[in-house]
């Protein structure tokens, strides 16, 4: 049973492009190898689709989808291990600085004025030879470098 020019070009836009040039063994394409309207129209289909074809490999990324995903999870791990690291250091400075505050004070940092403090005993003891029933007294000051020696 042969098909219209109606049914034909309603068929041609979902037609195969076998049957837009009339190579296929279909009632479609038997109907454009014989209707110079309707081959005409199925040629034009075939150039359109051709050219939206190349139109659409333009658009096409330079960079395949699995290629940006690689590229998007390596960038994502060198960030988390910046993070990472920061959350390390970050403390660390803090803590470091702290320390350094603290050093620089010096050993008379955290006293209150007026505060009596024992200060260690000098690794250097001095030697005080004295005659016969005499008494000596030796005081340490803040100096560790003076003495003071009180004979009696």
């Amino acid at each position: 049973m042969a098909i219209d020019c109606t049914t034909a070009l309603e068929l041609l836009l979902e037609a195969e492009p076998a049957d837009l040039d009339g190579s296929a063994s279909s009632e479609l394409s038997v109907h454009v190898r014989e209707c110079a309207r309707c081959r005409a129209v199925g040629q034009e289909l075939l150039v359109q689709q051709d050219r939206l074809s190349r139109e659409l490999a333009a658009l096409r990324p330079a960079v395949g989808v699995e290629d940006a995903l690689q590229k998007a999870r390596r960038e994502r791990m060198r960030r988390s291990r910046r993070r990472q690291a920061w959350r390390l250091a970050a403390p660390l400075a803090a803590a470091a600085a702290v320390a350094a505050v603290f050093l620089a004070r010096g050993p008379e940092a955290g006293r209150m004025p007026g505060e009596v403090v024992a200060l260690p005993a000098s690794r250097i003891e001095p030697s005080v030879e004295v005659s016969a029933g005499q008494n000596v007294m030796v005081f340490e000051t803040r100096d560790r470098s003076a003495k003071v020696i009180w004979f009696y």
